[in-house]
C-alpha cells in the first residue's frame, strides 16, 4: 500500500516543485484537500446526470424527437468531443480520488472501524457508509463501461441493432438503438443493477459533499437530507423509468 501510494503522488510531487502551483498542489494532496476536489467533481457528476436524463426523456416525445435531439448533439462535433474529454477526466478525477482518500484514511486509522461514522451519523449499511459508498461506486464503473459500450461503440454483447442500421449498415438511428439495448434481458438486467446502485451512491454522497463545501446547518439538516435522498432516486427511477419503457416494447 505505501509503494501505491508512493506511486500516485509522484505527480503530485513534481507539480509542487512548479513555482506558483506549489502551495495549491500541497493543499489538494491533503485528505482535506482531496474530499473537497471530489466533492466538487460528485456533484459536477450529478449535474451531467440531470442533463442527461432531461434528454434521455426525450425518448418519451418518439422517435422523431429523440433522433433530432440526438443528431444536434453530434452536429457539434469538436465541442462534443471536447465535453466529452471533459467529462472523462471528471470521472477519472472523482474515482481518483475516492480510491486516494479511501486509502489515506485505512494507512491513518491503521484498522477499520468496526462501526464507521459519517458526517451524518452512524450508518445502517452494513460495514459502514464509506464501505457501501466504494462498492456502489465500483458497480456503477462497471455499468458506465457497459453503458460506453453498448450506447457509444454499439458493440454490446447480444444486442441487434439492426433496427438502428441505415443503408450503409450503420448504426445512426440513436431512438431504436436505444431501445435495442435496454430491450436486451442481459443488458437490461446490468442497467437495473446499475442504476439502483447509482441512486444508492448518489443518496450518500450529495450530501456528504454538501456537507464537506460547508453547506451544513443543524436547522436545515434534516431537509437537506430528505432533498438529497429525493434528488438522488428521482435521478435514479427516471432512467429505470426507460428501461421499463423499453422492456414493455412502447
Amino acid at each position: 500500500m505505501d509503494a501505491l501510494l508512493r506511486t500516485l503522488s509522484l505527480p503530485a510531487q513534481i507539480l509542487s516543485r512548479v513555482p506558483g502551483l506549489g502551495p495549491l498542489v500541497k493543499v489538494c494532496s491533503t485528505t482535506v484537500g482531496q474530499k473537497i476536489l471530489m466533492a466538487i467533481s460528485g456533484l459536477s457528476l450529478c449535474g451531467f446526470l440531470v442533463a442527461h436524463l432531461a434528454g434521455n426523456l426525450k425518448l418519451y416525445a418518439g422517435e422523431q424527437s429523440f433522433n433530432d435531439y440526438a443528431h444536434a448533439l453530434h452536429s457539434l462535433g469538436p465541442l462534443l468531443a471536447a465535453a466529452e474529454i471533459g467529462l472523462f477526466a471528471m470521472f477519472a478525477l472523482h474515482i481518483g480520488l475516492a480510491v486516494s482518500t479511501g486509502a489515506l484514511n485505512k494507512v491513518a486509522r491503521g484498522k477499520d472501524y468496526f462501526i464507521k461514522e459519517t458526517k451524518q451519523g452512524v450508518s445502517i449499511l452494513p460495514g459502514g457508509a464509506s464501505s457501501w459508498m466504494m462498492v456502489t461506486g465500483l458497480i456503477v464503473l462497471f455499468f458506465l463501461v457497459c453503458h460506453i459500450i453498448d450506447m457509444k461503440l454499439k458493440v454490446g454483447p447480444g444486442v441487434d441493432y439492426t433496427p438502428a442500421l441505415n443503408a450503409e449498415k450503420i448504426a445512426d438511428n440513436e431512438y431504436q438503438a436505444v431501445k435495442a439495448v435496454l430491450s436486451t434481458p442481459s443488458r437490461a438486467f446490468i442497467y437495473m443493477i446499475g442504476l439502483v446502485a447509482l441512486g444508492i451512491h448518489l443518496s450518500h454522497g450529495i450530501r456528504s459533499a454538501l456537507q464537506t463545501l460547508g453547506i451544513n446547518h443543524k436547522r436545515w439538516n434534516f431537509i437537506l437530507h430528505w432533498l438529497c435522498i429525493a434528488l438522488a432516486w428521482t435521478l435514479a427511477a427516471g432512467f429505470i423509468s426507460l428501461v421499463i419503457w423499453a422492456i414493455g416494447g412502447k
